[in-house]
């Protein structure tokens, strides 16, 4: 049975809430076959319809061990700027992972991602009693490296060579946040 999770998340520019299949609509589609959008992501192997994604997102909301939240503006909340998630959440140990995707490319550059990561981080914390989250990126996705420092995680290792990108091998960025307020 899947925990309960509060049905939104503010923070001071963004509020996430579980993304529901309204939300995977054109502009969803667009980000997901946006070269430039999806450059550092696994997602970029193949083209993405509305039903493939709306299938994908009800079987996520179905998995026990995925937590999927849509990104909204502040200042305008039906504005729908990117998803986070919290995956293969592991209960026996108590962590999960974090895959992050900002879409409209116009929110890019604003903090909107980090203020993302601490949000979901909480979320995790707070709500499911995780005691650590992670999070990995492409070394050359400096954007989301510098994220998820400025969102409290450390950089806690490197995957030399670890993938292709545009014809080169680069490096995975392994990130890590503690929580330190429980004990085992």
């Amino acid at each position: 049975m899947s925990e309960p999770i509060a049905p939104t998340i503010a923070g001071a520019q963004v509020w996430l809430r579980p993304l529901c299949e309204d939300d995977v609509g054109p502009a969803y589609v667009a980000w997901m076959n946006d070269p430039l959008v999806v450059r550092y992501l696994e997602s970029r192997f193949r083209a993405h319809s509305l039903e493939g994604l709306r299938e994908w997102l009800r079987a996520t909301n179905a998995s026990p061990s995925e937590k999927q939240f849509g990104i909204f503006l502040r200042d305008a909340p039906s504005a729908h700027v990117g998803n986070i998630k919290l995956g293969g959440i592991d209960r026996q140990h108590r962590r999960a992972d974090i895959g992050l995707l900002v879409g409209e490319r116009a929110a890019w550059g604003r903090g909107i991602a980090t203020e993302a990561i601490s949000l979901v981080s909480r979320v995790a914390f707070e709500q499911l009693d995780l005691h650590k989250v992670t999070a990995s990126c492409y070394a050359p996705n400096v954007g989301s490296a510098r994220a998820f420092l400025k969102a409290g995680f450390f950089e806690e290792g490197r995957r030399r060579a670890h993938f292709l990108c545009e014809g080169q091998w680069v490096d995975s960025l392994q990130f890590a946040r503690l929580n330190e307020r429980i004990s085992p």
